[in-house]
């Protein structure tokens, strides 16, 4: 987000919020571009998950731990206390860059089947097979590639050409919360922008606790479809992970656009389990779609302004 952007983004909130809450809510994009811009900045650390051994590993766009444990119960394949690793990023592009550029021999067989868009700024042919599921899956009512796809994806690609490594990597829980229906359009005309949740917690609209009620709402929308997978696919080890977590009030913050070292941001979860395939699944072929939302739009449905 560019300063001009963010004074535009700043006026059009205070006129949609009024003067108090809509400054808290500027404030808040201010903090959260400055901190997206300088995520590079941050401690490098983390593990990255090629040091581990796995044949498929599922990738949950923003999960937090304590957010899996909270619906673990509801999951067989989910350990009441789920195990975690420390991310190598805040954040899924820098998280990109720093998985794939430290292992090119291990990227070079993997599979990478990906609903995030940020891959486009890195060479595809560093991957084995590279599978963009979101230059089809885009839904424009969801304003998401919602988890299916994804799983239609992926058990396509293992079912028909393997190579050593999978990557899976769903876009939930990340935002937009599919049973919210508050990231759009606020205001009107000239004064249009794209709210997310964020801006609503911020702004008094919305409570942390009421969110975070949405937030795993959308991660249970995954964990189904990753039950699915683990039942139309073959694989000896399988992970469930996370790029990154997710900001929820740690010193003011929410997002990953964030500031700050706190496990809530950095600590993923890492839960291994197995898959067989049962062979009743069969997955909807992807089907090209001419008004496909670019990349670009895609990513500031995602909250990327």
């Amino acid at each position: 987000m560019s300063l001009g952007n963010w004074l535009d983004r700043a006026e059009m909130q205070v006129d949609q919020y009024g003067p108090v809450a809509g400054s808290k809510a500027a404030l808040g994009s201010l903090v959260s571009g400055v901190s997206h811009r300088l995520s590079g900045l941050y401690p490098r650390g983390g593990t990255n998950v090629y040091d581990d051994e796995w044949d498929l590993l599922l990738v949950l766009d923003a999960c937090r731990v304590d957010a899996l444990e909270a619906v673990a119960p509801e999951y067989d394949f989910v350990p009441n206390a789920v195990p975690s690793i420390r991310s190598v990023a805040p954040n899924s592009h820098l998280w990109m860059e720093r998985t794939f550029a430290a292992r090119p021999e291990a990227v070079a067989d993997t599979t990478y089947v990906t609903a995030n868009g940020h891959v486009e700024d890195f060479d595809g042919d560093q991957f084995a097979r590279l599978e963009k599921v979101y230059e089809h899956g885009f839904d424009r009512e969801l304003e998401t590639i919602p988890p299916r796809a994804v799983t239609d994806a992926t058990v396509s690609a293992l079912r028909s050409d393997a190579t050593p490594r999978t990557i899976a990597h769903y876009m939930q829980p990340h935002t937009p919360y599919r049973s919210l229906g508050l990231d759009g359009l606020g205001g009107g005309g000239d004064k249009a922008f794209r709210e997310t949740v964020w801006d609503w917690i911020l702004a008094g609209k919305l409570s942390r606790d009421e969110a975070w009620e949405h937030y795993l709402d959308n991660l249970r929308w995954v964990l189904d479809d990753v039950e699915l997978l683990l039942r139309s696919v073959d694989a000896d080890r399988v992970v469930v992970t996370a790029d990154h977590g997710e900001a929820y009030g740690e010193w003011g913050a929410y997002g990953h656009s964030a500031t700050g070292e706190f496990d809530g941001l950095r600590r993923v979860p890492w839960v291994v389990t197995d898959a067989t395939d049962d062979g009743e699944y069969e997955p909807t072929a992807a089907e090209s779609d001419d008004e496909q939302v670019d990349v670009d739009e895609q990513l500031k449905y995602l909250g990327y302004v």
